[in-house]
């Protein structure tokens, strides 16, 4: 207690660097007889600078032998004290830690997964401790009681968050404990288990970019793919589990969406198991996240199952309204915003019942105004501003693609769609995408502009009286006829960008040449001379 109070230890510490031979080991043979009093434990082990003194002199054993052999001896018997355990992890030397996961008591294992717990947080010790504990932590969850199960699963999580972590997972055998610990084990005093903290470390696994085909989950030799596999996941879904467990089995299921094969089989199960309209019901969560994610999974499964998926949106009532609030919404931009718009763009465009519930829930003001006050610069200050704006001009443009309905043309002509996307191709607030769906959309309407092009009837014609024969006999008279008698040089009928889409009347055709001088994206080139190319028709 005396040697406490004093420099003792400070000034012991600070020799062990000395250029002296004699003075280094004078200064570790007093500190090995200190490090035997319990009550210097962690003054010693707190003394800036003293763990990573020894260690570097313990594995230095080729300079000095004897020195570091009394090194060792003094970091052994640190170790009584937990917290300087947590300091030599810290400082790289991991043995002391893994060697009291595995043979301390309950509770200094306990100690030792929280100190794990806190070193994972620090992004640099991540590799190391995930090659060298995961074993460990994974035997702790097949064996473990409840609560030290579940502090492993929490370290686990941390570790495989890191994507470079997941083949080192793999090959410790953590996907079958995994698996087990989330559909087959079940522990008495948590109805739930473990179970989310299971599925996040298999989420995270399946996103770290191995290769899906060969991660088995379990002795039959299923693979995370199989049907097998899928069915479990897509099963559990409908089980009435806590948000934080679906969400991370729908990240599991986003995460096999991402290649061909697997997102086959997702699309086959969800199909046999009609679990589509659960994830549909997921949408409208309070958690924003399980809201995301549920959004992210139904806009992945679209190109395979958008009709399923946009018939059950018009057919529960509430579930289209919900998703038109989720991308109006006050404030700022979110990700929800972004991927609700994103979802509608990309639902089968020619779904009639889909676009005429639109207009009925009175989406198209809506976006028009989002889309405005995005134009204007008043919600760029988002990362999800981008997507959020696509999402929102391909939502408007699926619109073109069904003018054959009279609600849907009349509602077209009195938003004067024509002068809206005419628009986007020149503020486009930098995006390719919106220049290549505003070109689309301006091709589908231009479409139209042959049939709707009439030319004026006599009443219209106003009746030439002598002066006024004279005056446009008259060479010099270059004046503009009145709008509503002039014709369209194309179309040769009256035209407008509102009631006809014509894109001469529109200006619309120097935009899109402007497009196709500024832009070498060759999506957006593409359609941009598809436009133009309504132009140039036989009925034309």
């Amino acid at each position: 207690e005396i040697i406490a109070k004093t420099r003792a230890v400070s000034r012991t510490i600070k020799l062990l660097s000395s250029s002296s031979s004699d003075e280094r080991h004078a200064a570790i043979c007093f500190l090995l007889e200190l490090s035997k009093s319990e009550l210097l434990l962690e003054n010693i082990g707190s003394t800036a600078g003293s763990i990573l003194i020894l260690i570097t002199m313990k594995f230095n054993n080729s300079d000095d032998p004897i020195t570091s052999e009394k090194a060792g001896e003094v970091l052994q018997n640190l170790e009584k004290c937990p917290k300087n355990i947590k300091y030599m992890a810290e400082s790289g030397y991991l043995d002391p830690l893994q060697r009291h996961l595995v043979e301390g008591s309950e509770d200094v294992q306990m100690e030792m997964v929280g100190y794990l717990g806190e070193l994972v947080q620090k992004q640099e010790m991540t590799i190391n401790i995930a090659g060298s504990a995961s074993e460990i932590l994974i035997k702790m969850v097949h064996s473990g009681n409840a609560s030290i199960c579940k502090a492993a699963l929490d370290v686990l999580v941390q570790i495989s968050s890191h994507q470079p972590n997941g083949k080192t997972l793999v090959d410790a055998g953590a996907v079958p404990v995994m698996v087990e610990a989330l559909f087959i084990r079940k522990i008495d005093d948590e109805p739930m288990g473990s179970k989310t903290e299971a599925a996040a470390v298999l989420a995270n696994i399946v996103k770290s970019g191995m290769n899906p085909e060969a991660i088995v989950v379990n002795k039959e030799g299923h693979v995370i793919t199989s049907k097998y596999s899928v069915y479990n996941f897509a099963h559990m879904l409908r089980c009435s589990m806590p948000d934080d467990l679906n969400l991370n089995i729908l990240r599991v299921l986003l995460a096999l969406t991402a290649l061909p094969k697997p997102l086959a089989t997702v699309v086959s199960v969800m199909k046999e198991q009609d679990s589509s309209q659960t994830v549909i019901d997921f949408m409208g969560s309070p958690s924003e996240a399980l809201g995301v994610a549920a959004t992210k999974l139904l806009t992945a499964l679209s190109p395979q199952m958008g009709h399923t998926i946009a018939e059950k949106l018009c057919k529960v009532p509430g579930q289209l309204s919900r998703l038109i609030r989720s991308i109006s919404q006050l404030g700022r931009i979110t990700e929800r915003h972004a991927v609700s718009a994103t979802l509608l763009s990309k639902l089968p465009y020619q779904h009639l019942t889909l676009n005429l519930a639109l207009l009925h829930q009175n989406a198209v003001p809506t976006m028009l105004a989002k889309i405005e006050e995005m134009q204007r610069g008043g919600m760029r200050a988002s990362r999800h501003a981008k997507p959020y704006l696509e999402g929102l001009v391909g939502s408007l443009v699926r619109l073109t693609t069904t003018l054959h309905d009279q609600d849907v043309l009349q509602a077209a002509m009195d938003h004067n769609f024509t002068s809206v996307l005419t628009d986007l191709l020149v503020r486009s607030s930098g995006s390719d995408e919106v220049q290549r769906l505003a070109a689309v959309g301006l091709e589908n309407l231009s479409q139209q502009s042959a049939n709707r092009s009439k030319p004026p009837s006599e009443e219209q014609q106003p009746k030439k009286n002598i002066l006024r024969r004279l005056r446009t006999g008259r060479v010099h008279d270059n004046r503009k006829p009145p709008a509503h008698s002039r014709l369209c040089p194309v179309h040769r009928g009256v035209c407008s960008p509102a009631a006809t889409f014509c894109l001469v009347e529109g200006g619309t055709v120097e935009c899109l040449l402007g497009v196709l001088e500024s832009n070498e994206n060759s999506h957006v080139v593409e359609a941009a001379l598809g436009a133009l190319c309504t132009l140039m028709d036989e009925g034309v």
